[in-house]
């Protein structure tokens, strides 16, 4: 165990909260370290909510280029349930993923004049995006008919059988353009795919084949989407390959689906990773563009082909709310290698960070005027549903005079003292008699601002000797104390707001600037 994380000393803090004998570990986060000893109460009661909250919203998750033949068609035979395990919790604890198949589903051979690269997979592998945890995929892109025009039969068939829902293709062009109005949640959400490139085979009557762009017929099946369902969400393939920056054309075919009315619109076939963008869409409505997710799962050995991302957006009937950006190694198995941190306002939830997508209206932030009886400095305090179970609780950060313990002489005094000869905490009390219920040891990083959330906490860091803002967070309370999440750098607001729309205040950052 590191040091910094068994900094702690139950025993002066035990005594305060009334004898109650159990305590918790300090804990580390990123800097912020509580050398701590705590207690706690359980009370009963109603879980606090937002006023007016917002209709519960879903999480969809995209995912770039899937190919399961060649050099990877080998690793799914021997392996079949590692070739998606690494990244199998992220997909399937989405409401809705979807994928873009690179590879045909077909026992047909390969036809020369597709090309040399022969992706072609066999139609059993179909169950492993199910296993996956895949609900729906694409398969609108220029290698839907690399074994013959009968191939696109041949890979809905085998994706049907799997009840994986195919997007962008059909036996018909009403069929191929036809959005999917599928279930997630309690929300209906609209699937389209388009390819871009022109080689895929091209849905005729009584053939099956997939939707290609034309902007007349994928406006009209936008509109229609948008006419039909809470969400719609739009697949591209295409633009030029192994390019890092932005596709320039994707990017402003995207920017038309948008003000079309897609609330998402993602692409895939550039085989490396390209950056995710926030833009205005139809009617004020945030739409979230991505012009390449890279590859998934691939056998390419290109420089940046081996790196795939992972979309995940938070989306409601009023649109997108927040999303985040995964990163993942695209060989064989995939494997998840974790989210990145958003660099504006963001929300936690399921201590984990996302990308606010809107603005959102924070939560009063109720404060506790008469602190005068407190023993202690006070930087910042807020009253509200800490522990999670409706009733209330003070949420304190003050400083006071050193008192050695057992375990805070383990550290070096000039890093655990301000200029004054005091050390920073933070505490849960009793509103009505300032009775303690949960203190923390010495922080290394004060608590400059608060706001108290249901069952947690959103936190805004100093130093010991600067009041500016250096850092902010989130805190979880897990029923002896609270765990931190990673912090974000720089300063924020914060503040609490229901983005989700289950009832209870998330941990929100406000006015983080990107940078």
């Amino acid at each position: 165990m590191r040091l910094a994380a068994a900094l702690w000393s139950p025993a002066r803090t035990a005594n305060w909260a009334g004898g109650c004998a159990r305590t918790t570990l300090a804990f580390l986060a990123l800097g912020s370290v509580l050398l701590c000893g705590a207690c706690s109460h359980a009370n009963a009661g109603t879980t606090q909510t937002a006023s007016k909250a917002p209709k519960r919203a879903v999480r969809l998750l995209f995912a770039g280029d899937v190919m399961l033949g060649r050099g990877v068609a080998s690793v799914a035979k021997t392996s079949p349930y590692d070739l998606f395990a690494g990244i199998r919790f992220e997909v399937s604890s989405a409401d809705l993923a979807m994928a873009n198949l690179e590879s045909p589903l077909t026992t047909r051979p390969h036809v020369a004049a597709m090309g040399p690269d022969a992706l072609e997979a066999r139609p059993s592998s179909a169950r492993l995006l199910g296993l996956a945890g895949f609900d729906a995929v694409t398969i609108a892109n220029n290698h839907a008919g690399d074994a013959g025009p009968e191939t696109v039969g041949d890979t809905m068939r085998a994706l049907e059988a799997a009840k994986i829902t195919v997007v962008g293709a059909g036996s018909s062009p009403e069929q191929a353009f036809a959005p999917r109005i599928v279930r997630a949640g309690g929300l209906r959400v609209a699937l389209l795919a388009f390819d871009t490139t022109g080689q895929g085979p091209r849905a005729r009557k009584g053939r099956p084949g997939v939707a290609w762009w034309n902007a007349v017929l994928a406006r009209k099946a936008v509109e229609s989407a948008r006419s039909r369902a809470d969400v719609v969400v739009v697949a591209l393939h295409g633009g030029a390959p192994y390019a890092p920056e932005t596709d320039p054309y994707l990017l402003r075919l995207e920017r038309q689906l948008a003000t079309w009315g897609a609330d998402i619109v993602w692409a895939a076939g550039p085989h490396v990773v390209q950056p995710v963008h926030l833009i205005e869409g139809q009617s004020d409505r945030p739409a979230i563009v991505a012009t390449s997710l890279g590859n998934l799962i691939f056998d390419q050995h290109i420089p940046g082909t081996r790196r795939g991302a992972l979309l995940e957006v938070l989306a409601g009937a009023d649109g997108v709310r927040a999303y985040r950006v995964g990163s993942t190694v695209a060989a064989a198995p995939a494997s998840f290698i974790g989210w990145k941190a958003p660099r504006s306002s963001a929300v936690a939830l399921e201590s984990e960070w996302w990308t606010l997508a809107r603005p959102v209206t924070p939560a009063p932030v109720r404060r506790r005027r008469n602190l005068a009886r407190f023993k202690g400095k006070v930087t910042a305090a807020a009253v509200g549903a800490a522990e999670g179970n409706g009733e209330r609780q003070l949420v304190v950060s003050f400083r006071r005079p050193f008192r050695p313990t057992d375990v805070n002489v383990l550290v070096r005094r000039r890093l655990l003292l301000d200029r004054h000869g005091l050390t920073a905490h933070i505490g849960l009390y009793r509103p009505r008699d300032l009775r303690p219920l949960w203190v923390a040891g010495t922080l290394l990083r004060p608590v400059a601002r608060l706001a108290v959330c249901d069952g947690s906490l959103a936190v805004a860091y100093s130093t010991l000797d600067n009041p500016s803002i250096v850092a902010t967070g989130a805190w979880r309370w897990g029923g002896f104390g609270f765990t931190p999440q990673s912090d974000l750098n720089g300063p924020g607001i914060p503040a609490c707001a229901d983005v989700d729309g289950d009832g209870r205040l998330d941990p929100v950052i406000l006015e983080r600037s990107s940078r």
